[in-house]
């Protein structure tokens, strides 16, 4: 008797190996690949975020543009957002935002590109770097690897965090007509006492960023991910696997 139990036990073990394989099997792919062919690069999302097409990112549309050179060959925008919209993608007002987005492009440079492609350039690529980390209380680099190689390509890839307003402070710095909303903030904080009153915001936003050079310093291969720092930890797997990712080969 005991010999029976113990072959049924072991056929309906055996029943549900096959189950659980077959549901594994029939399961959707917690990734997928976005790939550019001509320009040999690619990486991966998770499948429950979104990517969007050059025109949908930079609001151009499908309409024929005028005959002006473009220099970016490639822009992919990424949301992570359970309500994805292209107006995510590195909005200026939302950068903390509570879920990830990011954006995958390659430029072509012209002659002054390729005299300014350094370090410094890779860096501030898109966001002003070297001015946030100038002040300390404004941001600090978490990682950073400019030895990067490839085939041939130079890389660097740096994980910063910076405080939200800081980026507001710059603009407003950098502009003739300062933002309104720009104007507010800064009036709130000196009514509470002054320039350092914007440290009591806790509101920091987390960027992983990689770029790479190609051999001829011809292209800019970028790559970036971000969202507020706590967002960041929540989803440093899925973040730090798509920056990861980022694949650049030679023609």
């Amino acid at each position: 008797m005991r010999m029976r139990t113990s072959g049924a036990l072991l056929r309906a073990l055996g029943c549900g190996v096959v189950v659980s394989l077959l549901f594994a099997a029939c399961s959707e792919p917690s990734h997928r690949y976005v790939r550019n062919t001509d320009l040999r690069s690619a990486f991966k999302v998770p499948t429950g975020w979104t990517t969007f097409t050059e025109a949908e990112v930079l609001g151009t549309g499908t309409e024929p543009q005028p005959s002006t050179p473009d220099p970016l060959t490639w822009v992919v925008g990424i949301d992570g957002d359970p309500r994805p919209s292209a107006a995510h993608v590195l909005d200026p007002g939302a950068l903390n935002t509570d879920h990830p987005n990011g954006v995958a492009l390659v430029q072509e440079f012209s002659f002054q590109d390729r005299d300014a492609a350094s370090f410094s350039f890779m860096r501030n690529y898109i966001f002003p770097v070297d001015e946030l980390i100038a002040n300390p209380n404004n941001a600090q680099v978490l990682t950073y690897d400019d030895a990067l190689v490839e085939d041939g390509f130079r890389g660097v890839h740096l994980i910063f965090q910076f405080r939200f307003d800081a980026i507001e402070e710059l603009s407003a710095q950098s502009t003739d007509a300062p933002d309104p909303e720009a104007v507010r903030s800064a009036l709130a904080r000196a009514t509470l006492g002054g320039a350092g009153a914007g440290l009591l915001n806790p509101d920091f936003v987390t960027v992983n960023q990689i770029s790479y050079i190609d051999r001829d310093t011809s292209r800019v291969y970028f790559f970036a991910m971000l969202c507020s720092a706590a967002c960041y930890d929540r989803n440093r797997g899925d973040i730090e696997s798509t920056v990861d990712s980022w694949t650049v080969q030679p023609a």
